[in-house]
């Protein structure tokens, strides 16, 4: 009895678990103004920002530039940006920045951020280009997925909009195993569908809830009793709570709430998880939203789904400045799988995984693993071995609820695949694999006499870049690639650069200049810039060849050409304009100095122990009374003087790593 109350509290005395020392600020940053030469306003424009000794000091950023942020005029909003190189021991560093507008024949100011050896990369081409890939990296990845199936539309008269996600639980009444409980798109209510093969659902005539803006439903059963969090009033000022139910259809009311509302700030698409290890409850949550400048995602766990309502166990796995919603967990031989949404030019859905239901969580090395606007992912395993996924998919025309499945029994994926969300393979043969260049990953490897790849987005005017090498032959990149295969080329050659013109295999030469000294078979950067009628092509970012397209079409795709064998890795697609923005970077800039506001550090969390139910206190009986009081008082004594002291315990916590 007496360790148990001196554990109590010296708890209540010490810091809670997982929180730490607030690391320091970013020491310094600098003003990067960008001057607009066009009559014409840019809007999310990506800007090309060259650092070297004379505008940046590297010794004041961590050596791979893992701690650069960069924000907008007021120093707190952040952009989107990727890091092309950084290297702080040759002083050397270029990095791309999304800019959400420069005005016609003006001026915009943004401020780069360095200087935190505590934070993390934020990195990502993904984000920052209109269409980016790299292909991944070596390493277990998550199971394959199977081919979608379309399991819920929008039929029935109280469906004013499509169902966008699905819960579902062994259920077995009414003739039915299986019970899903949806929730429509936007803030349209939530249905209840029942089936016995998890593939094909009826739906009940009439909405379970539709009255107070319900969406996102995550249901549990437990002991006979089902409960169900949701998002009430999506559409307003979001919150979570809870239902009940013995059978399925009458769930209590009143509800009860397990997160409460925050003016400005979104709390929505809950997932409740009970770890199969410990029998803990855990809630995961989205938080944040455009209007607050951050998305989190969060999670509370306790010993009983009500106990989720207590926001003392609740801690922060995600905090970041870009949209990041939808978690989902899935545990399988130990490990926990962590879905989210990202979106990224598209809904996609990527995968973390992680030791304990808490984290920490690393990014799978084949994310995302559905794009295309697939998202919204719900994780079942019944049975067997058999992974049951739901998902919302946006059509171009509305959204659709769809299945896949994954056999577990085959073990997580190692191959990375071409991701249809981002290319439409059209001829030759095409596959990932380890690129033969140490420490870079995969790259993009393509056979055949005239085979291309097409991009799956449409566009006009635009800049296509891709690194690659001729592993036998030639290759190059495309644009305004139409559906009858005409497009405007440009290959290189060993020792020389064409820019063609081709219809199928009629092709009219452009332009043609000898490269002396460039290997095909080395690897290089080679990028197409069309404006209007004007092509120009760059090798290792030099102007290398220009050109005239003189019926250029309104729009088209873009693409990679091999002629024989190649491998191509980093394709990125950004927006282009006829007279290049104007970049200055100023001088260093500290928090003393600064005339607005300063950028500020949220510290990932550490990763707290799995929490584990307390267990039954024993009784105390009539004789030891006496002795439990004394050693009560004393105990509290011991506790004063620890309070008091001030002990602290964190500087022993570690911080955990996130990506």
């Amino acid at each position: 009895m007496l360790h148990r109350i001196l554990f109590l509290l010296v708890a209540l005395a010490l810091p809670a678990a997982g929180a730490q020392a607030q690391p320091a600020q970013w020491a310094e940053r600098r003003s990067v103004t960008i001057s607009n030469p066009n009559a014409s306003e840019l809007r999310d424009f990506q800007i090309r920002i060259a650092l070297d000794a004379n505008n940046f000091d590297f010794s004041q950023a961590q050596p791979a530039g893992g701690d650069l942020r960069v924000t907008d005029a007021g120093g707190t909003r952040q952009l989107n940006f990727w890091i092309e190189r950084f290297d702080a021991a040759t002083r050397e560093g270029v990095l791309w920045v999304k800019v959400p507008q420069l005005p016609a024949n003006g001026e915009t100011t943004l401020y780069l951020y360095s200087g935190n050896n505590a934070a993390e990369t934020l990195s990502s081409g993904r984000r920052t280009f209109e269409m980016f890939d790299e292909f991944g990296f070596p390493g277990p990845g998550y199971f394959d997925l199977s081919a979608p199936e379309t399991v819920l539309t929008q039929t029935l008269p109280w469906e004013t909009k499509p169902p966008h996600t699905l819960s579902v639980i062994e259920n077995d009444r009414a003739g039915y195993k299986y019970w899903g409980y949806y929730g429509l798109a936007d803030c349209g209510g939530i249905g209840i569908a029942r089936s016995n093969d998890l593939l094909h659902w009826d739906k009940l005539p009439e909405p379970l809830l539709n009255k107070d803006g319900e969406r996102w439903p995550a249901a549990l059963k437990v002991d006979g009793t089902i409960y169900m969090i949701y998002d009430r009033d999506h559409c307003g000022i979001s919150h979570l709570v809870l239902r009940k139910s013995e059978d399925g259809l009458r769930f209590s009311d009143p509800y009860a709430i397990i997160v409460q509302r925050e003016a400005g700030i979104r709390n929505q698409n809950p997932a409740l998880f009970r770890d199969p290890a410990s029998g803990m409850f855990f809630l995961y949550w989205f938080r944040g939203g455009a209007d607050a400048s951050f998305w989190q995602i969060k999670m509370r766990s306790a010993a009983t789904i009500e106990g989720l309502a207590d926001s003392a166990s609740e801690r922060v796995l995600f905090d970041v400045p870009y949209e990041l919603a939808a978690p989902n967990m899935l545990v399988v031989d130990g490990v926990y799988y962590l879905s989210a949404e990202v979106n990224e030019n598209a809904w996609k859905t990527v995968i973390y995984a992680g030791p304990t239901p808490a984290g920490p969580f690393t990014l799978l090395p084949d994310a995302p693993q559905m794009s295309d606007n697939q998202a919204c992912l719900f994780q079942h395993v019944f049975t067997g071995t058999v992974m049951h996924g739901y998902y919302c998919k946006d059509t171009g025309v509305g959204w659709v609820l769809n299945y896949r499945t994954a056999d577990l029994s085959a073990g997580r994926s190692m191959t990375r695949h071409i991701d249809p969300g981002v290319w439409n393979q059209s001829s030759g043969q095409w596959k990932v694999e380890g690129e033969e260049r140490a420490g870079s990953g995969m790259a993009l490897r393509g056979e055949g006499q005239n085979a291309w790849l097409k991009t799956a987005f449409p566009g006009t005017d635009l800049v296509f870049t891709a690194r690659g090498r001729a592993v036998d032959g030639a290759w190059g990149v495309a644009a305004r690639v139409q559906d009858d295969g005409s497009m405007v080329r440009a290959v290189l050659r060993m020792g020389r650069l064409d820019i063609e013109r081709s219809v199928g295999a009629n092709r009219t030469t452009l332009a043609s200049v000898a490269l002396a000294g460039v290997d095909a078979k080395a690897w290089h950067e080679l990028g197409m810039q069309l404006i209007g009628e004007r092509i120009e092509i760059f090798v290792d970012g030099e102007l290398a060849a220009s050109a005239i397209d003189p019926q250029p079409p309104a729009q088209g795709n873009s693409a990679i050409i091999v002629e024989g064998s190649a491998q191509v890795d980093t394709v990125a697609w950004r927006k282009a304009a006829s007279h290049l923005p104007a970049v200055v970077v100023g001088k260093r800039e500290t928090p003393a100095d600064a005339q607005n506001g300063w950028l500020t550090f949220a510290p990932s969390p550490t990763p707290a122990p799995v929490p584990q139910p307390m267990p039954t206190p024993m009784p105390v009986d009539v004789e030891h009374r006496a002795d439990a009081a004394n050693s009560l008082m004393f105990v509290m004594a011991v506790a004063s003087l620890v309070i008091a002291g001030g002990i602290s315990l964190l500087g022993l916590v570690g911080r955990k790593h996130r990506r």
